[in-house]
């Protein structure tokens, strides 16, 4: 039987490589394409039977994945290829642990056999000019080959089938300059051109006319986004479906913040992706006020005021998960921007273990919130992770016998598991006046969303002074800098060091790819750079890790992001420090005697570990040590 299946494995090898070497020929079918992928290791004979006999089934659950059902008018369309079959059956990969040979894989493969370089297409790199204006949608979206790259002298096409001669013939009649091709995986093909296509056919014939919105006193309505599939069979509301494209996209992306930006005679829409932002598409001025309305009418904004900055909210769904997308407007000299914050749950919602503490950290943390009462305050830049470690550590503490009550302007995601108040300006409703309402409320947990005024500090002092266990947010460069903020806002020294548990300053830091991760050693200047105290002769031998970059990254090393945090515990010495009013440097002094880490130190303790690189450590403790 052993024998019997070496024999196999040589037959498919040198049917594979017959492929390779052949005349012009059409695609590849099922049976050609499994002993392709034998010959190149990925399969075996016995996979390749086994998959060769499910073929009917595994065709059923691609459809059902692409499509959702196998007996649509959309799945008689739709054309299910080989390696769609090869990916439904989730074998494991031969060569990397933990991974399933998925489309990818066999474009690899499949590239490889074909002499063609394998390309992972990264969308935000695309010009959209280029695609449209090249090919037709129709003919693109039937034969899976979308153009990626002009060079000035060829233009480079990604296909998924590198033996499909008589595609190359029919390009080379159409497009009539030299071309080269690349592999790509379909669900990569067909993304682009669904997006691409879709999102600037939408725009193309954009109407200035939208729907009426309903009057609605909910907080946030569910909108129902439809998928690529159902935008692709054609609808007269083209700007919705140029807003539905528009967010599906953000979602695939992982963008975190939705950026709509009028200018003089045109309107750019960039995305927030771990952290920095990427320019997305050019939209006609006309048209982004078009696609702004329509995100307004979606957040319960109002469409007719243009002049003020407003504030609305959507929910959504994104696979089996609700997804909360806040919107906020605001004029400005060229018409009124747009940005949208994407708010995951799988990320806002963290376990509180996965916020990133080190095991002390964690202890530390744990102490302070886990108090009867007191106030205990975070702090940071917009964008630092605030909100993410508020939500977190208000899930952990909940239950059935715990009544958490929140003040936020706005409410960032909607939870059941607490009591959530809106800040409401124009009615008298801040944080102050709902804070002095909750406290009527027999409240546990307090989270105010941010102090920003004398009465706000003051009554969320007398709240854990009351037995409540408050938590909330100010903006301050450091942790010792919100000792010195809530004394300038008022709040006696006295009363603050008897109900203060705990600061914790915090940064988000992008972390190295794990996919692409390298070893090495920083250099001297590197070192020098980062004001580390080390022997000249050991600066040479400091072992570091950076991304050397890849498709999973799109080339730049860098993949997610994690917490860095200065912890100020508030113990004997800080608190006697605070009650005889002590600036912030005396106080910062004190707590890094009694082993604080600074952002920066903690920041060096992640580069160390291999978590971040040496430019994320200076980008994000740039202003301070």
């Amino acid at each position: 039987m052993g024998q019997q299946t070496k024999d196999d494995d040589k037959e498919r090898s040198k049917a594979a490589t017959q492929i390779s070497d052949s005349d012009p020929r059409p695609c590849l079918a099922l049976s050609e394409l499994t002993e392709l992928l034998c010959g190149t290791g990925l399969l075996t004979s016995q996979q390749a039977r086994d998959i060769e006999t499910r073929a009917t089934t595994l065709k059923s659950r691609v459809l059902k994945e692409k499509v959702g059902s196998v007996r649509s008018q959309a799945a008689n369309r739709y054309d299910v290829s080989g390696p769609e079959i090869v990916a439904a059956a989730a074998l494991p990969h031969p060569q990397k642990d933990h991974r399933r040979i998925d489309e990818d894989a066999i474009a690899m493969s499949l590239a490889e056999k074909g002499n063609l370089p394998y390309v992972k297409i990264d969308p935000l790199r695309l010009d959209g000019d280029l695609i449209t204006k090249t090919l037709s949608r129709p003919f693109v979206r039937r034969h899976v080959v979308v153009p990626i790259e002009d060079d000035g002298e060829t233009l480079r096409l990604a296909i998924t089938d590198p033996f499909d001669s008589m595609l190359r013939e029919t390009l080379e009649s159409l497009v009539q300059r030299p071309l080269v091709y690349s592999v790509s995986a379909k669900r990569d093909i067909l993304s682009v051109i669904d997006r691409v296509y879709g999102f600037r056919s939408s725009i193309a014939k954009a109407q200035d006319e939208l729907g009426e919105s309903r009057a609605d006193s909910a907080l946030v309505q569910l909108v129902e986004l439809r998928s690529d599939d159902e935008l692709a069979s054609g609808s007269d509301e083209h700007v919705i479906a140029a807003v539905d494209y528009l967010l599906n996209y953000a979602f695939e992306q992982r963008a975190s913040d939705i950026h709509m930006e009028p200018r003089a005679v045109d309107a750019v829409v960039r995305f927030r992706i771990d952290g920095i932002l990427h320019d997305i598409e050019i939209l006609p001025i006309a048209v982004h006020a078009a696609v702004t309305s329509r995100i307004k009418v979606l957040a319960r904004m109002n469409i007719a005021e243009r002049r003020r900055p407003q504030d609305g909210r959507i929910k959504t769904v994104r696979g089996e998960r609700e997804v909360e997308l806040r919107v906020s407007s605001l004029a400005t000299a060229f018409g009124e921007k747009v940005v949208v914050r994407v708010f995951d749950p799988q990320i806002l919602m963290a376990e509180v273990q996965d916020l990133g503490f080190g095991d002390i950290e964690r202890e530390r943390y744990e102490k302070w919130i886990t108090s009867p009462s007191g106030l205990i305050l975070v702090t940071g830049p917009t964008g630092s992770g605030k909100t993410t470690t508020l939500y977190s550590t208000l899930r952990y503490l909940s239950g059935p016998e715990i009544n958490i009550t929140t003040v936020e302007d706005p409410i960032e995601m909607v939870d059941p598991r607490f009591c959530q108040v809106q800040v409401q300006s124009q009615i008298d409703v801040n944080f102050a006046s709902a804070l002095r309402s909750i406290l009527r409320q027999d409240p546990d947990i307090i989270m105010v969303g941010e102090i920003r005024d004398t009465e706000t500090a003051q009554m969320a002092v007398q709240a854990a002074l009351t037995g409540h266990l408050v938590f909330s947010t100010v903006h301050t460069r450091d942790a010792s800098g919100a000792v010195t903020r809530l004394t300038e806002l008022g709040v006696e020294p006295f009363l603050l060091s008897s109900v203060l548990r705990g600061v914790l300053a915090q940064r988000l830091i992008r972390c190295i790819c794990p996919h692409c991760a390298a070893d090495g050693y920083m250099t001297p200047d590197q070192v020098s750079a980062l004001g580390l105290k080390i022997p000249i002769e050991r600066r040479e031998r400091l072992a570091v890790r950076w991304g050397e970059g890849c498709i999973e990254c799109r080339h730049t090393g860098l993949y997610g992001r994690a917490g860095v945090f200065e912890m100020l515990d508030i113990g004997p010495r800080i608190r006697g420090l605070i009650k005889t009013g002590q600036d912030a440097n005396e106080i910062a002094r004190a707590a890094r005697v009694e082993g604080m880490e600074s952002l920066r130190e903690n920041a060096l303790r992640a580069l160390a570990n291999g978590t971040t690189t040496f430019e994320e450590v200076l980008r994000v403790t740039a202003d301070g040590e």
